[in-house]
């Protein structure tokens, strides 16, 4: 039999993808969708079932004879209409991927949506990029705000066993990655329920032997305070990436209280300026969602300020979508356009501060890791502090350069390649 899987969405849906990929390789030939018996569509539904059932709908009518099996996020709601379109299809579960194989080869009806508490590690793996090894380090989150589904699906908090999670990082390295990227739904409260902390893994991860860089993925602010000085200590180590991802979502904390985060926006204000401190150049990405139900001009305005004020490197900008099963369904929801109106502006806003703020990267000289192809030619580099960097060269995956920063976008840095590093790690 002959299978694809497409993955769509955040970085552990991709690396769910991969395992999938691996445990099918181990018994079935994976291949394009083109050549497939079988499509696995690896959906993602953060920001509502829209851009997932559009992706049903696509492979529906491209493979109208294929059979689909539908993975992921994958929300209650959204099945009625998925069988609308593809009455045969199976449902597997974020919490069954181990089970792939079985459901790919089944002749009934196959559906297995329930929540449980399983390790994904330790499996086959198919990487996307030969460069990276994505690990989940946990699933679910200790958190229940108003806008999200994806505790409905994912669960309370899990964090995998920290054996588990070394035995993977050696494997990754062992198989070539460069980097090693930490992800879940909520990082900051890895090893809350194994008395342990995100700091404690992070130190450990360091000492295992290998030339590798670590990106650890996105946390609550609102748990970070509980040890902090021990993560900003475990992040003074070369191998970690000078990055994280905190999500303000609103800058006014009445808005914020409705959302039912946890934290408020002086909590986000401190830890940036504590790692910016510690560290200059630290990259801080975070989100923000825009026309949350009630959410007034001014309320906005104070997003707006706080933007601007901490004049992060990236933020990714989401209009309020209303979610099924969540505190917010119910409340008054904001026009579209209004909505759309508020995500142009906070974009227009980031994308001069970014461009500002990356100023100061210009005529910076230093070592790259080349990890990916870039979109219109050359390569994409990444220095100490993940930023991402357009060199306008052929160059090969895994190599370690030394660049000179020569201009600036608000997403980018561009640079030349001065005097190349003698460690070279090509794939």
């Amino acid at each position: 039999m002959k299978i694809a899987v497409k993955s769509y969405g955040c970085s552990e849906n991709h690396a769910e993808g991969e395992i999938m990929s691996g445990v099918l390789a181990t018994k079935e030939e994976v291949v394009d969708p083109k050549e497939a018996d079988v499509v696995v569509l690896n959906i993602c539904t953060v920001k509502g079932n829209q851009t997932a059932l559009t992706e049903v709908r696509k492979t529906k009518e491209r493979y109208p004879d294929k059979k689909l099996v539908i993975t992921g996020c994958v929300p209650d709601d959204i099945v009625a209409p998925i069988r609308e379109m593809a009455p045969e299809a199976v449902f597997l579960g974020t919490h069954h991927i181990q089970d792939i194989h079985k459901a790919v080869t089944s002749e009934k009806p196959y559906q297995q949506l329930s929540i449980e508490k399983k390790v994904k590690l330790n499996e086959p793996r198919i990487r996307k990029n030969p460069l990276v090894g994505i690990i989940p380090i946990s699933q679910g989150c200790l958190d229940a705000c108003a806008f999200c589904s994806t505790r409905l699906m994912k669960g309370i908090l899990y964090s995998y066993p920290e054996e588990n999670i070394l035995e993977e990082v050696k494997q990754a390295v062992a198989d070539g990655c460069k980097e090693i990227w930490l992800t879940g739904q909520d990082t900051a409260c890895w090893g809350f329920d194994r008395k342990s902390n995100l700091a404690k893994l992070l130190t450990k991860i360091c000492l295992v032997e290998g030339d590798f860089k670590i990106r650890v993925g996105m946390g609550n602010p609102r748990h970070v305070p509980r040890y902090q000085e021990e993560l900003l200590q475990a992040y003074e180590h070369d191998k970690v990436y000078k990055f994280i991802h905190l999500p303000l979502q609103s800058g006014n904390d009445e808005v914020l209280k409705r959302m039912k985060r946890g934290h408020n926006v002086q909590t986000v204000v401190d830890l940036a300026k504590a790692f910016r401190k510690r560290f200059p150049k630290m990259t801080i990405s975070t989100d923000v969602i825009v026309g949350f139900p009630e959410e007034t001009e001014a309320e906005f305005n104070d997003t707006i300020e706080k933007l601007k004020e901490l004049q992060f490197d990236t933020v990714n900008i989401a209009r309020y979508a209303p979610r099924q099963g969540t505190k917010a369904y119910d409340m008054e929801d904001m026009s579209g356009n209004d909505k759309k109106d508020r995500s142009r502006q906070a974009t227009l806003v980031q994308k001069e501060v970014a461009a500002t703020f990356n100023q100061q990267w210009i005529g910076w000289e230093g070592e790259a890791l080349v990890d990916k192809k870039g979109a219109y030619g050359g390569v994409v580099a990444r220095n100490f502090s993940y930023k991402p960097i357009v060199i306008k060269k052929d160059l090969p995956l895994g190599k370690t350069v030394n660049v000179k920063i020569t201009s600036v976008t608000h997403q980018s840095l561009y640079g030349v390649v001065s005097v190349t590093s003698d460690r070279n790690h090509s794939l």
